[in-house]
């Protein structure tokens, strides 16, 4: 059942970029560090916090577009979170094929598995979730200078205006531009929005959709792998009449740039962040503001809380 917060309209879950890879080095690592994340979110949701309406992840669930490792993924997260749903997004990872696999198939691999399509929008209670597509790198120029698809812009645009009178809550994998920030740009310690390839080049368009729509109160993504305190970690922007508050996922794989995992003729060595944190977010949802929080599974204690406008 969900925790029972009085005038709570909606109750969920946020996970960063996973990367599953059924790389068995890789596989076992993985394994070990994650087995910690659900370990804390089972005692959580059985616990005061109750059971999310669902969970989600907006891109690069897994580290290459090979089948299986889409299937390794699907069959951990539904072993997992059970009878909660799960709603999956595109990220870059999901076209990246460095051992032969064809990205050209990525789509049709995607559809099939996590049986959903690229971009959609689902309801959940009194809110509207769109979860918007990466770019397919094939159809782009210059593959390190993203943007989002015309095709993408009219269904963020046309799904805002179609349910007016629902806030909504945007995923997409890759962040705005001016949103998320380096903790030390002199040693370039995280990928930042501020960077080619980790933000949208048609972020002004996105902006000025979010703009026209008062109902648009918040953004997700990831891809970044930002690390704790990255400077705008959540933001808040005035578009328009309305603010719209940005949220970037930190990754539980690993964070920061010169950290993670490293392979080599199949074996793993494995270099953590410092801090090292194992962090996702719990998304409360009321009429008048959203409550976000993040959580270490590391240390099984809360690290931050934000309190946003949400209407």
């Amino acid at each position: 059942m969900n925790s029972p917060q009085a005038g709570q309209l909606l109750y969920f879950w946020a996970f960063g970029d996973l990367h599953y890879r059924t790389i068995p080095a890789w596989h076992e690592l993985h394994t070990k560090r994650l087995s910690l994340m659900y370990n804390d979110l089972h005692e959580l949701w059985s616990g005061e916090e109750g059971t999310p309406t669902f969970c989600v992840s907006p891109g690069d669930i897994v580290d290459t577009c090979f089948i299986d490792n889409h299937r390794l993924a699907k069959k951990s997260l539904e072993e997992q979170l059970g009878s909660i749903p799960f709603y999956p997004g595109v990220g870059n990872h999901e076209y990246y094929g460095p051992n032969g696999e064809d990205p050209a198939l990525m789509a049709s691999i995607y559809t099939q598995i996590w049986e959903k399509p690229l971009r959609y929008s689902w309801q959940a209670g009194e809110t509207i979730c769109i979860m918007l597509d990466y770019p397919d790198p094939l159809t782009l120029e210059n593959p390190k200078y993203v943007y989002l698809s015309e095709e993408a812009l009219t269904f963020l645009d046309m799904t805002l205006a179609a349910h007016a009178n629902l806030p909504a809550v945007i995923f997409l994998h890759c962040p705005l531009y001016d949103t998320v920030l380096d903790r030390d740009a002199k040693r370039h310690r995280d990928y930042n929005s501020l960077q080619h390839f980790f933000s949208l080049e048609n972020s002004k368009e996105v902006r000025a959709i979010l703009a026209r729509h008062r109902n648009a109160c918040l953004l997700f993504s990831g891809h970044t792998h930002s690390g704790w305190q990255a400077p705008n970690l959540v933001k808040t922007e005035q578009l328009g009449e309305h603010q719209v508050t940005f949220v970037h996922l930190m990754s539980p794989w690993y964070t920061g740039t010169h950290t993670g995992p490293s392979l080599n003729k199949g074996h793993v060595t494995y270099v953590p962040d410092t801090p090292n944190v194992l962090p996702t977010f719990a998304v409360r949802l009321f009429p008048e503001q959203a409550l976000i929080r993040l959580r270490d599974h590391q240390t099984q204690k809360w690290l931050q809380e934000w309190r946003v406008p949400f209407r």
